[in-house]
Order: C-alpha cells, then structure tokens, then sequence
C-alpha cells in the first residue's frame, strides 16, 4: 500500500544514510569544520523532514483511503438499490448493461455486478463476458462474508492499481463493487511531499548557513590551536594562543598553553638528562651497553665498542651480532630472564683479544625490562699479575744462584779448605765476586726503584749526538775486541743537539752495547747511529747476533725478562728496564725490531734541545 510513496522518499533517505557512501564520501568531501558542520545540518534536516514527509504521506493515504472506502461502501448501496431489479429482471438484457454505465458515469468510478457464484453480469470498463471468475477476488472474498469488502490490487482487466469496495445487496444473489484508480491517492500523496521537500530545501540552507557559521566561529580558535601544535610538532616548544572570548574555547587555549609549558619544561629536562647520561658514558673508562628485552642494543658508549672491536653505529642489532660473544650473551640473556638480577664473570673475548671483567645486571621500568652490562678491561691487570709473578721467581732466582753458590764456597772452607792457601784464595775470590753479583743486582733494583718513583733528579743539558755514542763505543772497546765484533758509528751532519742528562743516557747506550755484544757471534757488527726526526733524535742500536723472537720483542723491556729460558745468559734482566724508564723520564720513547739483516733493531728518541737552537757541536 505504501510502495510508491516509500519510492518516492528514497532519494532524501539516501543523503542521511552512513554507511552507503563511506567509501567514497571522504574523497568527495573536504574535511574541515565548517564543511562537516554543514554537511551534518544539512542531513539532520532532511533526514527528520524526509521522515516527516513519510509519515504524513502515508498517515494522509491511508486517511484518505478511509474516507475514500466510506464513500465508495454508501455509493453501492445507491448502485444496489438501482441494479437489483434490473439483475432479477435478467441480466442478458441491455437494461443492466446501460444502467452500470450511467452509474460509472454518475459516480466517477468503475461498476461492477457479480452474482453469487462469481459471474460478472455487468462491468462498466469491459466486457462482462470475456471477464473470468472473479469469485476469488479479496473484495468479493471479504464481501460474501461479512457483507462488504475493499483491497487494493492490480486490475487484470485494465492493467493499472485500483482502490475495490463490494457490497453485498439485500436479497444477497448479487454483489456491486465500485472501483476507482489509485492515481488520485497517488497524485495527493505526491503533491504533500512535494511541498515537504520544498520546505526540507529551505530548512536545509538556513541550517547550511547556520552550520558553516558556528563552524567559522569554532574553526578560528581551532585553526589557531592547530597551527601552534603544528609548531611544538616541529620543535617550537614556546608556541602558545591567544584564548578566545568563548568560554569552552577559551578554556581549550589555556589549557593548550599550561600544556606547552609543562611539555617545554620536560622536555629541557630530559634533554639536560640525556645530555648528561652521554656524557657520563663518554667519559667512562668501563664500557656500558643497555639493551631492550629482547636483547638488542639501545644504547653503547665508545668505550665498550673500543673493547668490543664493534664498529659503530649498533643500535637495534642483536647483542650476540655486537659482541660476537655468546657468552656476554647469555650473561644478558640469563639477566633478563630469570630472578637472577645480576650475572658476573671474566670473560675473554676472542675478537679483540681482550680479558673482560663483564656484569649483567636487569632492571625493571615502567612497562619495560632492559639489561645493562658493565664492562671493564682488566687485560693489563692480568698482564700485570703476570709480570709480577714472573718478577718474584725471577728475583727469587737471581737471589738464589749467588747465595747458593757463597753458601757452598763457605761450607767448603769450612770443612777445612780453608787451611789450603791455594783453594781458599781462590773460593774467597770467588766468594767476592758473587757478592759483587749480588751488590749490582741491589743497585739495579735499587736504581730501578728509585727512577720508577720520580725521585730520581735528572740534569738535563745540551748533549752532541755524536759525542754520547763515541762515548758508548769507547767505553765498552775492549770488550767488543774480545768479542771479535766490529763497532760502527753513524751521524748526520745535521743532527741537532738534545737535551739530555749525559750520565743518564751513557748508561741507557752501554746497556743497549752490553745487550748486543752479549748476544752477537764473533764476527758480526754493532752499529750506532743517531738522525733527526721531526723535533727528536733518534738513536739506533743495531746488532747482526741471534735476535729476539717476534713473541718475545714486546717483553723485552720487563723487569728480570730473558730471552733465554733456562736463564744461562749472564746479567741481570734489568739493563733493558732501567733503560726504557730513563729514556721515558726524558720525555722520549724506546722500542725494539728485528733486523732485516738478522739480529735486533733497539731505538730510542730524545727531544732536541731548544735552547740551543738544535745546532751540533
């Protein structure tokens, strides 16, 4: 009944409908206040005008059918009055026929009479006898039963919607039914919603108009709020707005502007925090490495990548990737997932070569859990441990050897070889020189101490090149001759003077000498040599002997340390040490290389004296 009504409202229901154009309404639509203001004034009012049209059209429809059926059922009883004598006096007679034709014409509507078994007799828009059984008709239905009937229905006969009312006359052998078209329904419904939508148009502009009004007093504050945020977003933490007059609104700008000033005083704290945590971790000696809870690295001071040997930067890889060590892993693994907070151990990292004092320690936040490792490089400190070991047994050693052998000499005098002048003339001289042994061996320490401390007081003055290795050479002469070896002697004419304590530096060179006579055959050379180098001097002491192995050059300059195991060799270790140290105090540097020509390479640098002006004497 309502079907073409609801037709003709479908269009207003579709513009308020929500979810029909949400694909395509976004990118149709431009997304600012005031167009969504409109936009939503505009559909509230002709979704609540297009349910008002539906209702009163369908309200005034069915009135109107109403009225309408009430009309039509007195209507069939005046049609009934006139063609029940007319049926009884023989419906195949002319006289029904043209008195169902005046009726339509009288009445405005389509006549019909039926006879009880559902034969139309007379029908003023057909012929009755090409009509089928209309027995089966609602109206007639409803009729025959209760003694009128209406519907609504398609007429098989004319084709088009027609309003039946039927009425059962007196005598009840026939039936009347009247008919009229819905296009007067349909014409009266659509001249109300037209109306209606006329009214919705306009209702719909002044609310348009309202809506993009309030919007343009709303978006103003909002579009300054905006573009203050879009520059804290960008970095301006001093942004703020003027509040506007509106209460609601102005309460949005203070708001706003306590919030930038409660997020630029935390942010100035964290950046004076952060700033701080970096340079507390630059500054570290010990490496530090945070990491999330997954264990990968957040966070790594140069320090424990240095030790490491992890080139940087390593944030958010694998700490296992950044160590290549699964043991620093499992220490932060084992942390990090068990109740064991902390995990320490030493561990020797194979990549750098470095012996690694490591902590793994877990520490709850606020919704996270990280790992924070420590590291500390006690490589030297082992290295240390062991020089001193080495240290003790070696003076142990050296102490022995000369006490054992006065012990024996003594025992042996006193078992009464004393009383033989020959043998104890010769065990005294014995005994004396293993005193001398042990008195340069307490001088050496001694003297090693003592320039070790600082105590020792160098006096520095302007020294030739030249002069200190003549010196070295002449002195240790009858030596090198009993050795068969051959001294050369090399300055550049150019060689600037150095500032040196000359006492000093002949003990460095005569021990450097005493070294490579001791360790040259017969027949090879020592030479010495001494050339400029960019504000030093560099001394050589070249020897062709046996050399020193390449494991061995780095230890050389340790206290008691010999080349030879069995500790045969003669001396007491501490030449090369008490070298190193004096050449350190006067600010220059020693090392040692393999001669190309076999033998060993000992060089030092002594800084030029410039007072002098680095002019040779």
């Amino acid at each position: 009944m309502t079907g073409p009504t609801r037709g003709g409202l479908a269009p207003a229901l579709d513009v308020a409908a929500p979810r029909r154009p949400s694909m395509w309404l976004p990118a149709l639509v431009p997304q600012t206040l005031g167009t969504r203001l409109a936009l939503t004034y505009t559909g509230l009012t002709l979704l609540i005008m297009g349910s008002l049209a539906w209702f009163l059209a369908d309200t005034i429809r069915d009135f109107y059918l109403r009225q309408l059926e009430t009309e039509l059922l007195e209507e069939t009883r005046i049609a009934a009055d006139i063609v029940e004598p007319l049926a009884y006096g023989g419906a195949e007679s002319g006289d029904l026929a043209a008195a169902v034709e005046r009726l339509a014409k009288g009445l405005g509507a389509r006549v019909t009479v039926v006879d009880a078994a559902g034969r139309v007799l007379a029908d003023s828009a057909g012929d009755a006898d090409a009509m089928d059984d209309h027995s089966d008709r609602p109206e007639i239905v409803e009729a025959e039963r209760k003694g009128t009937g209406a519907a609504i229905r398609g007429s098989s006969t004319i084709g088009a919607p027609y309003f039946y009312v039927a009425r059962v006359v007196e005598s009840g052998d026939f039936i009347v039914r009247l008919a009229i078209p819905l296009d007067m329904v349909d014409a009266l419904v659509w001249d109300i919603q037209r109306r209606i939508a006329a009214a919705a148009v306009v209702a719909a502009a002044l609310m348009t108009g309202a809506g993009w009004f309030v919007a343009r007093r709303i978006g103003s504050a909002l579009a300054d709020i905006r573009g203050q945020a879009a520059a804290i977003a960008e970095g301006d933490l001093h942004a703020s707005v003027d509040p506007a007059p509106t209460r609601e609104l102005g309460d949005l700008g203070r708001a706003f502007n306590a919030m930038s000033a409660r997020l630029r005083g935390t942010v100035t704290e964290l950046e004076r925090a952060r700033v701080r945590l970096e340079a507390t971790l630059a500054n570290l000696s010990d490496g530090v490495i945070i990491t999330d809870q997954r264990g990968h690295v957040a966070l790594a001071n140069e320090s424990a990548l240095a030790m490491l040997g992890a080139p940087g930067p390593v944030a958010g890889d694998p700490l296992v990737e950044v160590a290549r060590d699964h043991e620093l892993a499992e220490m932060v693994a084992r942390a990090l997932g068990t109740d064991e907070a902390v995990d320490e151990r030493v561990v020797r990292h194979g990549r750098s070569g470095r012996v690694l004092q490591a902590a793994a320690r877990r520490v709850d936040t606020v919704g996270e859990r990280i790992g924070v490792v420590v590291l500390r490089d006690i490589t030297e400190l082992r290295r240390l441990e062991g020089v001193r070991r080495d240290f003790v047994a070696n003076v142990s050693h050296e102490l022995r050897t000369p006490l054992t052998s006065i012990r024996v000499l003594v025992e042996t005098l006193e078992s009464g070889a004393m009383h033989d002048p020959a043998v104890s003339t010769d065990f005294l001289a014995r005994i004396i020189s293993e005193v001398d042994r042990l008195a340069l061996l307490v001088d050496d320490l001694l003297d090693l101490a003592r320039i070790e401390s600082g105590r020792i007081v160098l006096a520095p003055q302007p020294v030739s090149p030249a002069e200190l290795l003549a010196h070295a050479a002449e002195r240790l002469g009858p030596q090198t001759e009993r050795a068969g070896l051959k001294v050369h002697v090399q300055v550049d004419s150019d060689t600037p003077m150095v500032a040196a304590d000359r006492e000093r530096i002949d003990q460095v060179l005569l021990n450097l000498m005493h070294n490579a006579v001791k360790f040259t055959p017969a027949g090879g050379e020592i030479t010495l040599s001494a050339t400029a180098a960019s504000g030093a001097v560099r001394f050589e002491v070249r020897d062709t002997g046996v050399g020193v192995s390449p494991e061995d050059l780095p230890r050389i300059f340790e206290r008691f340390f010999k080349a030879d195991r069995a500790r045969h060799s003669q001396g007491t270790g501490l030449g090369l040490a008490i070298a190193k140290h004096i050449v350190q105090a006067h600010g220059g540097e020693i090392w040692a290389e393999p001669n190309p020509g076999g033998g060993t390479i000992f060089r030092f640098m002594l800084p030029v004296d410039v007072r002098q002006g680095g002019h040779t004497r």
